[in-house]
């Protein structure tokens, strides 16, 4: 078992993402286009494990230059078995603003770990990257999702009307924000 640390929550624990051993089940998520939608993947199809290694394997190296990016494996505590992915596709470093994307490849892993994974990941990018904004853009037809960062306490700030197509439907993109002195009085236990 993990010790509750910056990397490490009760359920969940983040580990870097490797390509290589990640980008079989990931694709496989991707047959589910509230997956894809959270991870912002331009293709309105599934991936294949190669173009998901592919995609992985550009950012990873981009972040190794511009520290910009950064992407993690969610993993259960239990067993270790990729639960999730967490990415950090852009930092405004000046501003200190920065856009995340948080997505389990079983929603039942989102319902029981959801919350635990929305800590770790802020705990992550206020007490370790030092940020002022965190935002994260859910579908509006994810109701599940969006209950787990309203939990987490961050705040619908954007509402791009029917911006995701779903199942016949257009419905709206929601931003969820939280600023680091929210998160601080949410973590004393305070109200935000």
């Amino acid at each position: 078992m993990f010790e509750e640390e910056i990397m490490a929550g009760k359920w969940v624990h983040l580990t870097e993402y490797e390509p290589e051993e990640n980008a079989a089940a990931e694709a496989a998520w991707t047959r589910d286009v509230r997956y894809r939608l959270l991870m912002e993947f331009d293709h309105p199809r599934e991936y294949t494990p190669a173009e998901i290694k592919k995609h992985y394997e550009t950012g990873l190296e981009e972040s190794n230059t511009s520290r910009r990016q950064f992407y993690f494996a969610l993993r259960a505590n239990m067993d270790n078995r990729l639960a999730g992915v967490f990415t950090i596709p852009g930092i405004e470093w000046s501003n200190r603003v920065a856009q995340i994307r948080l997505a389990f490849g079983d929603p039942l892993d989102l319902q029981n770990w959801g919350d635990d994974a929305f800590r770790l990941v802020l705990g992550y990018m206020f007490g370790e990257l030092n940020l002022h904004q965190v935002v994260i853009h859910i579908p509006q037809f994810y109701p599940e999702m969006v209950e787990a960062a309203e939990a987490a306490g961050l705040k619908l700030t954007v509402r791009r009307r029917e911006a995701a197509y779903y199942n016949g439907s257009y419905w709206d993109d929601l931003h969820f924000t939280i600023l680091r002195p929210d998160w601080l009085a949410l973590k004393k236990g305070g109200r935000a």
